[in-house]
C-alpha cells in the first residue's frame, strides 16, 4: 500500500510503515514468549502448496537458531525507521517502503524450510537494497549497486545451479520431487559431484556474509548507503551468509564441511585480521566500521566452522550482539553526519565538549564493539574462542589478539571524534533529541541484558544447535566417511576395531550398525553417563527424553 498510493503527504507513509514495523516487533516478541525452549525441533510450521507439481511449497517455521534472528530484523527494522526519520526527506513514502520489503526478504530466509523458497527471499532481498543504495546514496552509490548485485548475483546463480542439481539428485535416489529440506537433508552427494556443489554454495554464502576475499562489496555499500540502509546491512543483511551455512550448508554437505573445515578456518581468520588491520587505516567513520564488520563476519565463520557446540553458540549470539553494536553506531554516525556534514575522523573533534549525551552512548556502544565484559559482545567471543581453542590452540590466539586490534582503532576512532582537535563549527551542534535519545536507548538496554543475562539465549539456541551437529555426525556415519570430525576426530576405518570413549574405556565396533556407533560417539564426547542424546530423525523431530542440553 505504501508504494501504491500517491502520498500527497510524506508524514503519513513514513508514520504507517513505523507502526507496521512496530507491529512486527511486538509479534516477533509474542512468538519469543510462546516459543519452547526445550524443543530441538521447528516450531509453528505454517505449510501450503505452492507449485505441487514441483514439489515445491510454501514451508515456514522456526527454531532456536532462527528465532533470534527473526527478534533481532524486526528490532532492527524498526530501529532504522526511527533512526531515517529526519534524515530522508526526498519520496520518504517509497524509502520507507523499500526497508519493510528488505525486512520481508529477510524474515522469509531465516523461516523458510523449502530450499526454492528460501532461493527466491534470498533474491528478493537484494531489490530493496539496490534501490535503497542507488536513490538514496552518496556520490559513489552508482559504483557501489553495481558492484552489490554483481558479486551478490554470481554467486546466486552458482547456488541455483547445485539447487537443482540436488533437487534431480534427491528424485533419482528416492523418487520424489522435492524442495523441502528437511528430506534434502536425507540425499547421499556422491564424490564426484561433493566439490563443485559444495563450492557453489559455499560461494554463494561467503559472498553475502561476506568472507574473505569475497568481502570488496561491503564497504562500498556501507559508505554510500543511507545510514538506516548501512543499519539495515551491517546488523541483518551480512548475517544471512553466516546464517545460511548453519542452516543449509553443514547439514547438507557435512563432509565437505569437515574435509575443508581448516581452509574456512583460515579464511575466517584471515578475515577476521584483515579487516581489523585496514579499518585501523580509515579515515572514514562509516568505512572503518564496515571493515569493523568485515572482521566481526572472520569471527563468526570461525566459531561456525571449528564444528563444536561452544564455537556455533557464540556464532548466533554474535550475529544478534553485532547486529546492536555496530549497528547503534552506524546510527550515532548518522546523527554526527547529519549535524556536522561530514564522516571524516580528520575533520571532527570536540564532539564531547558541544554533544556529551551523544558522546556517552558512542563510548557505550564502542566498549560494547571492543567485548567489554558485561556488554553484547563479550558473551559471543568467548564462546567462539572456547570453541577454538578446543580444536586449536593456534586458532584462538590469532583470534585474540584480534580482539586486542579491534580495541586499538575503535577506542583511538573514539577518542579522536570525542577529544581530538575541533574544527571550526559552521553551525551549532545541537546534543540528541528525545526521538534520537530513544532511538539509542533502545539497543543500549538489549546490549546491557544479553551481556548479563546471555542465558535467555543460550538456552533456546542449546537445543537446535545440538541437533545440527548430530545430524551432521548422523549423516558422516551414514555415507561411510573415514574421518567424523565435528567436536573431535574420531577414526573409523575398517581395520579398526576399537575406539575411545570419554572415560578412556575401549569399546569394540563389531556388530554395532551406524547410528549405534554415531549414538555412542556422541555420547562419549559429551561425556554423558546416565542419559543419552537421541539423534532426531528430522528437523520437525522433538527433543529425546532424558536429555538436559540447556542446563548450565
Amino acid at each position: 500500500m505504501i508504494f501504491l498510493v500517491p502520498w500527497a503527504d510524506e508524514f503519513l507513509p513514513r508514520l504507517l510503515a513505523l507502526l507496521v514495523a512496530a507491529v512486527e516487533l511486538l509479534l516477533s516478541l509474542a512468538l519469543f514468549r510462546v516459543f519452547n525452549p526445550t524443543s530441538a525441533g521447528m516450531q509453528f510450521v505454517e505449510r501450503a502448496d505452492w507449485i505441487p507439481d514441483f514439489g515445491a511449497s510454501y514451508s515456514l517455521g522456526v527454531d532456536g537458531i532462527s528465532l533470534f534472528m527473526v527478534l533481532i530484523t524486526t528490532f532492527m527494522v524498526f530501529l532504522a525507521l526511527l533512526s531515517s526519520w529526519g534524515e530522508v526527506e526526498r519520496r520518504s513514502g517509497l524509502f520507507s517502503g523499500f526497508i519493510l520489503l528488505m525486512e520481508m526478504g529477510l524474515l522469509g530466509i531465516f523461516l523458510s524450510t523449502d530450499l526454492l523458497l528460501f532461493y527466491v527471499f534470498w533474491e528478493v532481498m537484494l531489490i530493496p537494497m539496490y534501490f535503497l543504495i542507488g536513490l538514496w546514496g552518496g556520490e559513489n552509490r552508482r559504483y557501489a549497486t553495481i558492484k552489490l548485485i554483481i558479486y551478490t548475483m554470481g554467486g546466486s546463480l552458482l547456488m541455483l545451479v547445485a539447487i537443482l542439481f540436488l533437487y534431480f539428485l534427491h528424485h533419482s535416489q528416492s523418487g520424489t520431487y522435492t524442495f523441502d529440506i528437511v528430506q534434502l537433508y536425507e540425499t547421499s552427494v556422491p564424490p564426484y559431484a561433493l566439490l563443485p556443489m559444495g563450492l557453489a554454495f559455499f560461494v554463494a554464502f561467503a559472498v553475502k556474509s561476506p568472507l574473505l576475499p569475497f568481502h570488496t562489496w561491503l564497504p562500498d555499500a556501507h559508505a554510500e548507503a543511507p545510514i538506516s540502509g548501512a543499519v539495515d546491512i551491517t546488523g541483518l543483511l551480512i548475517k544471512t551468509g553466516a546464517y545460511a551455512f548453519l542452516r543449509f550448508f553443514l547439514p547438507l554437505f557435512p563432509d565437505f564441511s569437515t574435509s575443508y573445515a581448516p581452509m574456512v578456518v583460515l579464511l575466517a581468520l584471515l578475515a577476521n585480521l584483515y579487516g581489523a588491520v585496514v579499518a585501523t587505516a580509515q579515515d572514514d567513520l562509516k568505512r572503518l566500521i564496515a571493515y569493523s564488520s568485515v572482521s566481526h563476519v572472520g569471527l563468526i565463520v570461525l566459531g561456525i566452522f571449528v564444528l563444536n557446540l561452544q564455537g556455533i553458540e557464540g556464532a548466533i549470539l554474535m550475529m544478534v550482539s553485532i547486529a546492536l553494536s555496530s549497528g547503534a553506531l552506524f546510527i550515532i554516525v548518522g546523527m554526527l553526519h547529519k549535524r556536522s556534514r561530514t564522516k571524516a575522523i580528520s575533520e571532527l573533534g570536540g564532539v564531547w565538549r558541544d554533544m556529551p549525551l551523544l558522546a556517552g552512548f558512542f563510548m557505550f556502544f564502542t566498549l560494547a564493539a571492543v567485548g567489554i565484559p558485561g556488554l553484547c559482545n563479550f558473551v559471543g567471543e568467548f564462546l567462539i574462542f572456547l570453541g577454538a581453542f578446543r580444536v586449536n590452540a593456534v586458532y584462538g590466539v590469532v583470534a585474540t589478539f584480534v580482539v586486542v586490534l579491534t580495541a586499538v582503532y575503535l577506542l583511538w576512532m573514539f577518542w579522536q571524534v570525542m577529544f581530538g582537535p575541533a574544527p571550526e563549527r559552521k553551525r551549532i551542534w545541537y546534543d540528541l533529541s528525545y526521538t534520537e535519545t530513544v532511538t539509542l536507548t533502545l539497543p543500549a538496554l538489549l546490549v546491557v541484558l544479553i551481556g548479563v543475562y546471555p542465558k535467555i539465549l543460550l538456552d533456546r539456541i542449546e537445543p537446535s544447535a545440538t541437533a545440527l551437529l548430530a545430524r551432521a555426525e548422523k549423516k558422516l556415519a551414514q555415507s561411510n566417511c573415514s574421518g567424523i570430525r565435528l567436536r573431535r576426530s574420531f577414526a573409523m576405518t575398517a581395520e579398526q576395531a576399537l575406539y575411545q570413549n570419554g572415560s578412556g574405556q575401549a569399546r569394540p565396533l563389531q556388530g554395532k550398525t551406524e547410528k549405534e556407533l554415531t549414538q555412542e560417539m556422541w555420547n562419549a564426547e559429551f561425556g554423558m553417563r546416565n542419559s543419552e542424546l537421541r539423534i532426531p530423525n528430522s528437523e520437525f523431530g522433538t527433543e529425546a527424553d532424558g536429555d538436559n542440553l540447556s542446563g548450565r
